[in-house]
């Protein structure tokens, strides 16, 4: 294939629709991978131009982004997506070559990394995917293209030549220590700050990728993780590796002194591992005496220990304000389908305990998942009386889904239990699995009726939280009541002009299409 030479190069978030239960700012943070990428291949190849265009922050629809590409002269464009939008990428890459053809088109992420056939033969306006991690590969590629060399040499890179799938060597994972701080500047951070309600002023950041466990149903570790091929079929294993301290702060110093953010969404899936590094990282935070906030997933069944070495309260005092995690299933049984082996319930109810004892100020979040394979109705309704008994803040309640590149997707594959091929519906709501009992729609009524019985069950338990001395507590719990009335007014209004059928508490899971997303 000709190519140009690569000059300039846009990353690409191109528009899509939003959960409603979130204002859309809080629907669209960051995508870090962008920032990270374009800053390491800054760094190896300096004259190269990079453009960052998150067309949800921008409120840029699709007729602005055809004319923002035409005038835009870029010489390659590389887009990552979440799997339930894949369709809007796959739109945003056939947008790209109808403009012009010679620009050089590059998928990546997660969706892209595992299901690279189907999209190499069904797009074929996708000239490259980049499987796994970008930096190093896009590097290579860039100046492969430019210097004219052997596409064949380029680690992880997918393409087709003469109607032949191929994929080439995967490079080994890159050392965290080595990389610099993500082009913060070409992100148009200002468009993140002024909207966010859920996460105000939210930025995301990274400290680590991988992570500890080994869980079946995870994204993080089909991509994150050390990811070895043969004969076409890969083997994964969970894989740890971590900035250092220096690294992390000087990142949080540029953020908090030059672009004003207090409130920080680290994207790391176990941020709360390696005790001696976070000690290290909150002593010198606390030096700094900054007054920041932020959003983390942590591991449960770290909280205990971290609790009685005085660990977690500092980490409280530095900035721990909301904790999301994977309380998942009540009964071992479920766990050990999930391959869940580090937790279990007495676990999760202990360390909870812990937060609402002892760190009142911490809003608790935990997900759960409904439609395992031997699930029954029963077992379902049981997950809500976990919640209940742990007794987090706001409960997240989720129909399994097996992302390509998971165990989960092949074990479900192999058990005819998978339903549903459309990539769109997993968003980890509609139900792309039946279980040996129960259909796609019986999993969605009970799973829809946890959540609606979360609050409907335990309402003076909510509402008393609407007056907690604890501010970000206090607003959160008004923010998802405020929300989900606001999704019932608008479905009652739509079902009374006919638009569309009211749903109930379901039209929660339903994305809605911004305004602006046809402009």
């Amino acid at each position: 294939m000709k190519n140009n030479r690569i000059r300039k190069i846009l990353f690409l978030r191109p528009p899509r629709h939003y959960w409603p239960i979130l204002n859309e700012a809080d629907n669209f943070l960051l995508p870090l991978a962008y920032p990270s990428i374009s800053a390491y291949v800054k760094r190896e190849i300096p004259e190269i131009e990079f453009t960052i265009l998150d067309c949800c922050a921008h409120r840029m629809g699709w007729t602005s982004l055809r004319k923002y590409i035409n005038e835009g002269n870029f010489n390659m464009v590389c887009i990552g997506e979440k799997v339930c939008f894949c369709n809007e990428s796959n739109r945003a890459f056939k947008l790209i070559k109808e403009i012009n053809p010679t620009i050089t088109t590059v998928a990546g992420g997660q969706f892209y990394s595992h299901v690279v056939e189907d999209s190499l033969r069904n797009n074929k306006c996708i000239d490259y995917i980049i499987r796994f991690e970008g930096e190093i590969p896009l590097t290579h590629l860039i100046n492969t293209l430019n210097k004219n060399e052997n596409i064949f040499n380029v680690p992880n890179l997918a393409f087709i030549r003469a109607n032949t799938l191929h994929l080439n060597p995967i490079a080994e994972l890159i050392d965290m220590t080595n990389l610099p701080i993500p082009s913060y500047e070409n992100s148009f951070l200002d468009k993140y700050q002024a909207f966010g309600k859920l996460w105000p002023k939210a930025v995301t950041i990274q400290r680590s990728r991988g992570c500890t466990n080994n869980c079946s149903y995870c994204s993080w570790i089909s991509q994150e993780s050390y990811i070895s091929e043969e004969n076409n079929k890969l083997t994964r294993k969970s894989t740890f590796r971590s900035k250092t301290v220096s690294q992390v702060l000087n990142e949080i110093d540029l953020l908090y002194n030059k672009y004003n953010i207090r409130y920080l969404f680290w994207v790391d899936a176990s941020w709360n591992y390696d005790n001696g590094w976070l000690n290290e990282f909150c002593d010198e935070l606390l030096k700094r005496k900054y007054n920041l906030g932020w959003w983390a997933f942590i591991r449960l069944d770290l909280i205990p220990e971290q609790h009685t070495s005085g660990l977690l309260e500092k980490m409280v005092k530095v900035g721990l304000r909301h904790i999301l995690s994977g309380a998942d299933r009540p009964e071992a049984d479920g766990l050990k389908t999930l391959s869940k082996l580090n937790q279990n319930y007495s676990k999760v109810k202990e360390a909870i305990y812990i937060f609402k004892k002892y760190y009142p100020q911490v809003f608790r979040q935990c997900t759960f998942i409904t439609g395992l394979p031997e699930d029954k109705a029963e077992d379902i309704r049981a997950v809500l009386d976990y919640a209940h008994d742990i007794d987090v803040d706001f409960a997240a309640f989720h129909t399994i889904t097996p992302f390509p590149g998971t165990p989960l997707y092949e074990e479900a594959k192999k058990s005819g239990l998978l339903m549903d091929s459309d990539y769109t519906n997993y968003d980890m709501f509609y139900p792309v699995m039946r279980t040996k009992y129960l259909s796609q729609q019986e999993v969605a009524y009970w799973t829809i009726w946890c959540q609606s019985n979360f609050v409907q069950k335990k309402p003076f338990r909510y509402f008393s939280r609407f007056f907690s001395p604890y501010p970000i507590r206090r607003k959160l719990h008004w923010w998802f009541a405020y929300s989900i009335t606001k999704v019932m007014i608008t479905q009652l209004w739509n079902h009374a002009r006919g638009i569309e059928r009211f749903k109930g508490f379901a039209g929660v899971n339903k994305l809605w299409k911004p305004k602006w997303y046809d402009h």
